[in-house]
């Protein structure tokens, strides 16, 4: 209705493309395509078909609202009026920012949290230039094929995994001071870059949470280390009597939330809505909007034995040739992936080879005096999980019932219920 009572002065394939880019499955779309390559082939295709046939159902509806507010919804399509395009985004300084607040928005359609959205937006930020500047060199020498397509989703990818994976080793790294502070992972001080570390971290969750969008959990924690460290202290005493740390059952949870969150970061959480923003999710829109409103025809008369003739047939410019490009991008930004978590994986494990001396069978200890700057740190952090034994609320018949079974399981697995006791005598 707009587009109509406004003088049809608008580029509806932008409005319907820019909407519709939301309700697509275009990460849906690459990744069936991945899992195709990768050997997965009956559940790629089933996601391939699933992604195809949705996609159809939501252009096909769109359709009938043009038939019914529009009197040519063919013509609008196809922009004869000259609406669209008029925008060259190389000389708009607000093209980034436009990009970020693009990216913001997939990331709220994620829940992703808000404290961590500075994580996210580097690595689309990372993927998209590569992606643009790539393209934009080798568009003039590519102008009759898809292959600066090709190249630019090839190396965006690329460029996003391998920085999500530096950014994670490094955010790992400077968290992990903090964790090992607050989880009893370490006892005494740190190095002072290790100090350094520790006080950023925790300004940084203070200051989030002062302009409301951090974690409360995360202070509520903060209050409880002093108790934890108390207890922990008192249990490690052979004097004294305590042989376990008591939490209720809220402190329970936040204790939980603050173990998990030390865990590693998992890189497709920063990924996926990297892909998200790459993936042909317009293009998707386009082929099945072709697909509904055949492309315009073109007529040519040519003369064959003294007696005219007409061909008509299609018209196959760049702009139609939607599907083509369509399969291009996603198996390009397939591969893109797979050879970005190559790159990580073999360049982690030559840069280890060349700078850590370390002995792979040498086993990691869960001395808490060990050094944090260790290449070690990850397995330590994982081994010493072990150190923190707790109970809960045993007022709670729930959580009681909850923890007899738990230690029933750890009994069966061989596992002892209270390490930290042991440890103590």
């Amino acid at each position: 209705l707009f587009y109509r009572y406004d003088g049809e002065h608008t580029c509806l394939p932008a409005v319907f493309l820019g909407t519709l880019y939301w309700f697509f499955y275009g990460t849906a779309f690459v990744l069936g395509i991945l899992e195709i390559i990768s050997g997965e082939l009956e559940t790629g295709v089933v996601r391939f078909m699933a992604v195809a046939v949705k996609t159809f159902v939501l252009s096909l509806g769109t359709t009938f609202g043009m038939q019914i507010v529009l009197k040519e919804p063919k013509d609008a399509w196809f922009d004869y009026d000259g609406n669209c395009g008029n925008i060259d985004l190389d000389d708009q300084w607000w093209r980034i920012p436009l990009y970020l607040l693009c990216s913001a928005s997939a990331l709220g359609q994620y829940r992703f949290p808000i404290v961590d959205y500075w994580r996210a937006l580097s690595v689309q930020l990372v993927g998209y230039e590569v992606q643009y500047q790539v393209f934009l060199f080798l568009r003039t020498r590519h102008s009759q094929d898809l292959q600066d397509t090709a190249a630019a989703n090839l190396l965006g990818a690329i460029g996003a995994v391998v920085f999500a994976a530096i950014m994670s080793y490094f955010v790992e790294s400077i968290t992990y001071y903090y964790h090992a502070r607050v989880l009893q992972r370490h006892k005494g001080k740190f190095s002072p870059f290790g100090e350094f570390c520790y006080k950023m971290s925790e300004i940084y969750i203070r200051i989030t949470n002062c302009l409301g969008f951090g974690k409360k959990n995360d202070v509520v924690y903060l209050r409880m280390a002093a108790k934890l460290k108390e207890q922990r202290e008192e249990m490690e005493n052979p004097a004294h009597s305590r042989t376990e740390i008591m939490l209720t059952l809220e402190e329970e949870i936040v204790f939980i939330e603050a173990i998990v969150q030390a865990e590693d970061l998992n890189i497709w959480a920063l990924l996926m809505p990297t892909l998200y923003q790459l993936v042909p999710g317009s293009l998707i829109a386009r082929l099945w909007f072709n697909t509904i409103f055949l492309p315009p025809l073109d007529s040519e008369c040519k003369v064959i034995d003294g007696t005219d003739y007409n061909f008509v047939k299609p018209v196959q410019s760049a702009s139609h040739a939607v599907f083509e490009s369509l399969l291009v991008t996603a198996v390009s930004l397939a591969l893109g992936t797979l050879i970005g978590f190559g790159v990580v994986e073999y360049g982690t494990y030559i840069l280890t080879k060349l700078f850590c001396c370390k002995n792979e069978n040498q086993q990691i200890t869960s001395d808490p005096n060990a050094s944090a700057d260790s290449i070690g740190t990850i397995n330590l952090r994982k081994s010493s999980r072990n150190f923190f034994s707790h109970t809960i609320n045993e007022n709670n018949f729930e959580s009681v019932e909850a923890l007899s079974e738990s230690s029933q399981d750890d009994e069966e697995n061989g596992f002892n219920e209270n390490p930290m006791a042991e440890q103590a005598q």
